[in-house]
């Protein structure tokens, strides 16, 4: 996975909100224009949005609730992004964290950005709407997934209660918007109609007596730049889960993709109380696949296994290129704006809850599956 570093080519940058008052507004730059049009309607446990617009390339629609206007006080929500690409039209719902709510008549507020793609710190343009609670509306478009434009969900079982794998009834409503080898996304989100509040993670529940608390919907399946990508938070990871370290590369073409592949250079480590920047045996390289957004895709996995002991850890995530590199969208290596990508992803690994026994032989020295 990388950061886009496009060059903006967007005449008219709009956002508008149709809550109460509609306000727009608007920047200058070298092409194109994209634009939300947003309706926000906070209600006792959690905020609807409905969007659309237009979205150029690498830019994406970012959400985040407060409990004071103007964007001021404490945040009511995590901050979510929704991925949109071109002509978009859906709906996203945010439930308040730990377990908050807003009284009738009690007014909180809505910041909506437009930000570069998986970077929400680089805004382009972003928006405060200030909202009373009233009538809680019904999204009036499909429930946004990580790719802003899916209604669909899954129907598995709720919860693995050995493993503590999150599994769902309910509707997919938001994720981390990063891939995975297996197909998937990771940290999805799902609503669950038998209970009240949709929250990251495991939720408590009748049927298991396990404390679920910061655990996400793919445990131990650990993204090598995590830190950098808020959304994609492992977690909290049991002694039981399969740890799995992974990183990607996405282009245009497979070409640019194969490109990459050849000249790419990785230095990746796992740091931890036990042992420092051990390196990862037996990385796997995927084949070179075309994903949801219409980018080709390759994935790198290293499996390391189980029975982690308890403590934190950290990955160290670095690439350089033999020699520049285009993916379409930005050049990479020598000389170029990128020469190198540093990263990180900090997790925390403790015993699982359950008291299934492991052996914790993990980490090995050196590392291995």
């Amino acid at each position: 996975m990388k950061k886009l570093m496009l060059t903006l080519c967007i005449i008219g940058f709009v956002l508008i909100g149709t809550s109460f008052a509609q306000d727009d507004t608007t920047t200058t730059t070298n092409s194109g224009e994209s634009s939300v049009f947003f309706f926000y309607t906070p209600c006792e446990t959690e905020a609807v949005f409905d969007l659309n617009g237009f979205a150029a390339r690498g830019l994406d629609v970012y959400l985040q609730v407060f409990d004071q206007v103007g964007g001021a006080g404490n945040p009511l929500t995590d901050l979510i992004r929704v991925s949109v690409d071109g002509d978009y039209e859906v709906s996203q719902i945010l439930p308040y964290n730990n377990d908050q709510t807003l009284l009738l008549g009690q007014f909180s507020s809505a910041v909506i950005s437009l930000a570069r793609e998986n970077d929400p710190n680089d805004i382009v343009l972003t928006f405060t709407n200030d909202e009373v609670l009233g009538n809680c509306s019904e999204p009036s478009f499909p429930l946004a997934d990580s790719f802003g434009a899916s209604s669909g969900g899954t129907s598995t079982p709720l919860v693995d209660p050995v493993t503590g794998n999150i599994i769902s009834t309910g509707e997919i409503i938001s994720s981390s918007g990063i891939f995975t080898p297996d197909g998937g996304v990771l940290n999805e989100v799902f609503s669950e109609p038998q209970e009240a509040i949709v929250q990251i993670g495991a939720r408590p529940s009748d049927i298991v007596d396990v404390n679920y608390e910061g655990r996400v919907s793919d445990p131990g399946l650990i993204f090598a730049e995590c830190d950098a990508f808020p959304a994609s938070d492992p977690g909290i990871v049991w002694d039981v889960d399969t740890v799995t370290i992974f990183w990607s590369w996405f282009a245009k073409t497979p070409a640019q993709v194969q490109d990459h592949i050849n000249n790419a250079q990785y230095e990746v480590f796992l740091s931890s109380q036990y042992a420092n920047r051990q390196p990862f045996p037996d990385v796997t390289v995927s084949p070179i696949v075309q994903r949801e957004d219409g980018n080709y895709y390759v994935f790198y996995s290293a499996n390391l296994g189980t029975g982690f002991r308890p403590g934190d850890y950290r990955v160290d995530y670095y690439v350089t290129w033999d020699t520049v590199i285009d993916d379409g969208y930005a050049l990479f290596g020598p000389d170029t704006e990128t020469p190198s990508i540093l990263s990180t992803c900090s997790f925390t690994v403790q015993n699982n809850p359950s008291g299934v026994e492991t052996q914790q032989n993990n980490p090995t020295i050196p590392l291995q599956q």
